[in-house]
């Protein structure tokens, strides 16, 4: 998707909010190549204003935790993609999609922060191959451990959202509100 200066952003939310257009005929009128897109800033600048279009080149990095409880809130159906990217600021709804995606792939695993770049080689001595050759699995073996690992994930993924759904139960929606908040800071 292209980048839109804020500027830009906040021209198109205001002619929506001011008059009678269609966040298709403003995709339209401005060769923005998806109705969503314009949908997704009216949306970002009600919740958060000025703040909410801004084109933000930081990126964040939001906790293990957060991220679980955020996940956890849209399986339950108590909240949307968008009502949740509202309420938590999170500028981008498609990253909680990402994120709900990546724990129904992978489990609690698939939401812990990924190395990045080009992975280190290592040099290629006669110590290396002994310790290739000493940890080289049969097929067979590896499929059955990565099969105990998905179920190992599942499980810690179930005993993690009954944990939440426990604490949750226990509190009332402002309590639930401000813990949400807590996360985010």
């Amino acid at each position: 998707m292209a980048k839109y200066k804020t500027e830009f952003k906040v021209k198109v939310v205001k002619e929506y909010l001011e008059g009678n257009v269609s966040y298709k005929d403003l995709a339209k009128k401005y060769s923005i190549p998806d109705k969503h897109i314009v949908r997704t800033w009216v949306n970002a600048y009600e919740s958060q204003g000025y703040e909410g279009l801004k084109v933000s080149r930081k990126n964040n990095n939001y906790s293990l935790d957060l991220k679980l409880n955020v996940v956890d809130l849209y399986l339950t159906g108590e909240m949307s993609y968008q009502s949740l990217a509202n309420e938590l600021k999170i500028s981008n709804p498609s990253m909680i999609a990402r994120w709900v995606k990546e724990f129904r792939d992978e489990g609690i695993e698939g939401l812990k922060p990924k190395k990045r770049g080009r992975p280190l080689n290592m040099p290629n001595t006669d110590k290396n191959k002994d310790l290739k050759n000493k940890h080289n699995k049969t097929k067979k073996e590896l499929s059955e451990l990565e099969k105990l690992r998905k179920e190992n994930y599942y499980l810690q993924m179930e005993v993690e959202i009954l944990k939440k759904k426990i604490q949750f139960s226990q509190m009332t929606e402002t309590e639930i509100d401000e813990y949400l908040r807590s996360l985010d800071h």
